[in-house]
């Protein structure tokens, strides 16, 4: 198989799995209120998150380091800007102590929280000199 079908067929793949992990999540979790077996369904929707990441992983090694230079800077310049606009648009519009703007404040400090670990594992493996 040549590289462009590969790279196309795991772009497919890490977007597929990622649009039925939507399916399965919007099927599970009711729309308000929580689930009744928490216990049940964080484990099981984890996992299923964990499929989507590994095909976005599979996806990845088949990008070359132009093209992941790329999806790293969109990603960061991108979705930063876009989350603090977010973020301050919602607080604006709802008030900063109103349930839309406290969970996207929760998914911003949780993307941060992401972030930060991830650069602290990279930075600690010697990749930062490297790189």
């Amino acid at each position: 198989m040549t590289y462009r079908k590969m790279f196309w067929l795991t772009a497919a793949l890490a977007f597929g799995t990622a649009l039925v992990a939507g399916f399965i999540i919007g099927r599970t979790v009711p729309a308000t209120g929580g689930v009744d077996n928490p216990e049940l369904v964080l484990p099981a929707l984890f996992a299923v998150a964990g499929v989507v990441a590994f095909a976005s992983w599979l996806w990845w090694q088949k990008t070359d380091d132009l093209q992941q230079q790329g999806q790293l800077f969109s990603w960061w310049w991108g979705g930063n800007i876009g989350a603090v606009v977010m973020l301050i648009t919602l607080v604006v519009m709802t008030g900063r102590h109103s349930e839309m703007s406290m969970g996207a404040g929760y998914v911003f400090g949780a993307e941060f929280a992401g972030m930060l670990i991830v650069w602290l594992v990279w930075k600690f493996r010697g990749r930062g000199a490297a790189e």
